[in-house]
């Protein structure tokens, strides 16, 4: 009964992500609602917020990929819906691409398993070509999440949140 038990948590299906069925982006009953609430959640107070960039934008960051995107995606929604976007409609056009599961590739982890995952680096090319100033090429590379977030400081994020 046990080993029952212990191999269930292997065969477990992955969490609900961007392109997964389950998901249903703009949908109350999806999953990306529970995520968005959990985030906004999170996030409901300037100082976590502050501290929500601090940490993308360290050396070594140390936030959730998942809650980056759900951030910036509910940040850009805000501008839309707010009226708060460039002229252009620049961040709404990077919400429906992320919407679109633009942003995300299938990869094996590491029992093989081909699972979605989160396209950091195509994802950090579309922010910073949404910059005021974009970063250069280095940054770029070696930086993605940090440039991530500075698409949320753009966003005004810690002042308005998502």
């Amino acid at each position: 009964m046990q080993e029952d038990a212990l191999a269930s948590l292997f065969e477990d299906k992955p969490p609900a992500s961007w392109s997964s069925p389950e998901w249903q982006w703009g949908s109350a009953a999806g999953a990306a609602h529970e995520v968005a609430a959990r985030v906004r959640e999170d996030l409901n107070k300037p100082h976590r917020r502050s501290a929500f960039l601090t940490y993308a934008k360290a050396d070594e960051p140390a936030v959730d990929l998942v809650d980056l995107k759900m951030a910036l995606a509910l940040a850009c929604q805000r501008a839309r819906n707010y009226g708060c976007d460039e002229p252009d409609r620049r961040w709404e056009a990077l919400m429906e691409e992320m919407a679109a599961c633009k942003y995300e590739r299938m990869e094996e982890d590491a029992t093989g398993k081909v699972v979605p995952t989160i396209d950091v680096t195509a994802l950090a090319e579309a922010v910073n070509g949404r910059l005021p100033t974009p970063f250069g090429a280095a940054v770029l590379s070696e930086r993605p999440v940090s440039v991530i977030a500075e698409g949320l400081v753009a966003l005004d994020f810690v002042e308005k949140g998502c």
